[in-house]
């Protein structure tokens, strides 16, 4: 554990010191694909033959086999990008209709953890479990990428709700499990790389600016 933690502070050390570069690349917002190198700062999947792979194979088939089906339409209900979804954390009225700079704010954030973690897809092309009918790989989760990213941001927005957030965050990238989507180290890598990317893009000037629109919007609303 300790040399874990040692490890990913040195990455995020490494990361500071690289300038952000908004706007080098179309498609990113608020950080640029050379200062956040997936397939340098995470491990690969685990080989086919590990035990870690039968693990997470196992894993997954006890989550599917073990769910309800109010706990499937819960977890299909609710697996949308959005950071909307975190309404039952923050409260009624947080909503995209009502705070549209919020909205826009965290959709340019999805996008670009989207696009950091589709390219590390394509790199890995870890096969997902049997049966999840997806095209992209499974390594690492974007969903998780994303949890990670929004719950840390609207966390630092509506630092009352931290624990409440994060929770629902930790829900939300593990229900890939239970829907037989993704395995556990896809998670646990995605999650790192959401984290990654939010301190990457919270040292970014565009981000800062939006950060503050974002931050006055939910402040009005009361939230």
């Amino acid at each position: 554990m300790i040399l874990r933690r040692s490890a990913l502070l040195l990455a995020l050390a490494a990361i500071a010191v690289v300038p952000a570069i908004s706007g080098a690349a179309e498609h990113f917002y608020y950080l640029h694909p050379s200062q956040l190198d997936l397939t340098v700062l995470l491990p690969p999947p685990p080989d086919v033959a590990s035990a870690q792979a039968r693990s997470d194979e196992e894993q997954v088939a006890a989550a599917v086999a073990g769910r309800s089906r109010s706990q499937l339409f819960e977890a299909e209900e609710t697996s949308v990008r959005t950071v909307f979804f975190y309404e039952p954390s923050v409260g009624p009225g947080f909503t995209p209709e009502k705070l549209p700079v919020t909205a826009a704010f965290f959709a340019r954030i999805g996008s670009d953890v989207k696009n950091l973690i589709d390219d590390a897809k394509g790199y890995w092309g870890r096969p997902r479990p049997d049966g999840a009918q997806k095209a992209r790989g499974s390594y690492p989760s974007g969903h998780a990428a994303f949890a990670a990213a929004s719950a840390i941001v609207l966390a630092e927005l509506l630092p009352a709700k931290r624990d409440a957030i994060f929770t629902q965050a930790r829900t939300f990238a593990e229900n890939r499990i239970l829907l037989g989507l993704h395995y556990p180290s896809d998670i646990a890598s995605g999650w790192t790389a959401g984290t990654l990317a939010a301190y990457v893009m919270m040292h970014d000037r565009a981000f800062a600016r939006d950060y503050a629109g974002a931050a006055a919007e939910l402040r009005k609303a009361k939230l």
